[in-house]
């Protein structure tokens, strides 16, 4: 059986056999000792790969001349059509939808039925939106759909009125583009870029007009003016935080935006209003999973009545005791507001106590839980005027969301100088739950009496003599009924409270002194209040009249 011997390589001989790749620079050189392999496959390749796209080229030349490449297609936007009587279809133009006819061109001023529906369906008068019509015509930041004007594709720009009516009907029932888009005949992503620039106008110019925050004395007085008739001398507004739904958050920020109260992602917004729903500050959005304490970092109207910046200069008086046991008025200076428990422990936020057993602070506290209930009904109107605040934004982007809020709280204010709701109690629309004269009915034993129905803490607050009774089971009081005595005698032995004095000159800082300090400087101030206004009687009317 012969052996057989393993091959060998010959170097020599394959240089030679591959001389054709000697002049193929940066491959394969005489030289060189061992020759690059895989350089050499890959020139083998190179050249196979020359030769079929050479094919290719020539083949798809060819093809090119005889078949030329057809035009790019573009999107286009689908028009709307209507048809005659006589069953032809024509493009229907902006100028003759039913929008532009029955609201723009003939409106029926004259008839209360078409301006009812006519807010109803854009949530502004007519009157007032012709004037922001105006607005928008003077304004250069629509300029491209001033009168006269062309569009990019040469054709007339469409009239602002129109376009104002598809965002006012987007904000005020959270309709899409595309449901625009058909009501109008015009191409939704106009309205989506006028959209974009109306919210832009509405945040910045049309907020700065309506929403005014005071900052001094003067400016700040027709807003502390009830809080001083419900026994909160010094009171400037409630404040509190809400949460609007932002359908596109970016997913960075999807996280930060998943708060504990809504299950979607959600901006929050810090809003201080006044006694008649006004609007006097809001803050910027911020992420949901922020929680109160944190948004007062970021309110500037908190930061600054912290501070002493704004109003600073407004002096109010509270009752106190004396050295002597008598009823005393101490002066302070600066503004407060009313929160819940989530906020700071600021003297200049006063939130009601949570646990107690006093009658005089469970008083207090239920009573400012009622006024607090103003920022909580703006809440509401906000969300119930403008849909898409309670659906949700679904614009992307978080500032878009911001900006359709401000502008949101700027549309809020104005109508609220429309319709006379900004106005003081007595020049103001009666609510519904005023009587005939425009007073509270304290008379509130009937209850069968739908009409001598009141909010209960109004009840208690106007009737001192009846007393709240804590007894459920019907066995009286217990023992402990000496510990409350001083709270209920402010005319018998009450000792005096430690505290500014009668004989103090300069009003001492709200800023200054601690949440629990002033809040029972509150709560003193409520307790005589209550006691000593009583009720005194008509005698125009027969009624019993309350005033702190």
């Amino acid at each position: 059986m012969s052996s057989r011997q393993p091959a060998t390589f010959d170097w020599g001989n394959f240089q030679s056999s591959i001389s054709p790749f000697e002049s193929r620079e940066g491959y394969w050189s005489k030289n060189d000792d061992v020759p690059s392999v895989w350089k050499i496959m890959m020139n083998l390749l190179d050249d196979d790969d020359d030769s079929e796209d050479g094919d290719e080229d020539s083949a798809h030349q060819e093809e090119t001349d005889q078949h030329p490449p057809a035009a790019k297609k573009r999107r286009t936007s689908q028009p709307v059509m209507w048809v005659n009587d006589d069953g032809t279809s024509h493009v229907l133009l902006p100028k003759q939808t039913y929008w532009y006819n029955a609201y723009v061109r003939n409106p029926q001023v004259d008839n209360p039925h078409f301006l009812k529906k006519f807010r109803l369906r854009f949530r502004l008068p007519h009157a007032q939106f012709l004037e922001l019509s105006e607005m928008l015509e003077a304004s250069e930041d629509f300029r491209q759909w001033h009168a006269g004007n062309r569009a990019a594709n040469g054709k007339e720009s469409f009239p602002i009125p129109l376009l104002l009516l598809t965002s006012l009907r987007y904000l005020g029932r959270g309709w899409t583009f595309d449901d625009l888009a058909e009501n109008t005949a015009m191409g939704d992503e106009v309205i989506r870029t006028f959209f974009h620039c109306f919210i832009k106008f509405g945040s910045t110019c049309l907020y700065d007009m309506y929403v005014r925050t005071p900052v001094n004395a003067r400016e700040a007085a027709p807003h502390l003016r009830e809080y001083k008739l419900a026994g909160f001398p010094g009171g400037v507004g409630s404040t509190d935080a809400t949460h609007i739904m932002v359908e596109r958050c970016f997913w960075r920020l999807r996280q930060a935006h998943l708060g504990f109260k809504m299950s979607h992602t959600a901006r929050t917004y810090n809003i201080t209003v006044n006694h008649r729903r006004r609007i006097l500050s809001t803050t910027r959005g911020h992420p949901a999973r922020w929680n109160d304490k944190t948004l007062a970092l970021f309110d500037d109207l908190m930061q600054k009545i912290n501070a002493g910046e704004v109003m600073d200069d407004v002096i109010f008086e509270l009752y106190d005791y004396g050295l002597d046991g008598e009823v005393i008025e101490v002066k302070y200076r600066g503004v407060w507001l009313l929160v819940d428990n989530g906020y700071l422990a600021w003297a200049t936020t006063v939130p009601p106590i949570k646990n107690t057993g006093s009658r005089k602070e469970i008083r207090f506290s239920e009573w400012l839980e009622s006024m607090r209930k103003d920022v909580e009904c703006t809440f509401g109107i906000l969300k119930g005027r403008w849909r898409i605040l309670k659906s949700g934004i679904r614009i992307g982007g978080i500032e878009g969301a911001d900006r359709i809020f401000l502008t949101c709280c700027a549309l809020h204010n104005w109508l609220l100088e429309t319709d006379g709701l900004d106005d003081k109690w007595e020049e103001g629309v009666r609510s519904d739950w005023e009587q005939n004269a425009g007073e509270h009915d304290i008379n509130v034993s009937n209850e069968d009496d739908a009409t001598a129905q009141v909010p209960f803490a109004i009840g208690r607050l106007q009737n001192p003599s009846q007393q709240r009774g804590f007894d459920m089971s019907g066995m009286g009081r217990g023992m402990d009924k000496d510990n409350d005595a001083v709270e209920e005698d402010v005319d018998g032995e009450q000792q005096p409270t430690h505290g500014p004095g009668a004989t103090a000159v300069e009003p001492f800082l709200v800023r200054d002194l601690s949440l629990e300090y002033f809040r029972s400087k509150l709560i003193t101030h409520f307790d005589i209040a209550v006691t000593k206004c009583g009720c005194n009687r008509n005698q125009e009317t027969g009624e019993e009249e309350v005033s702190l």
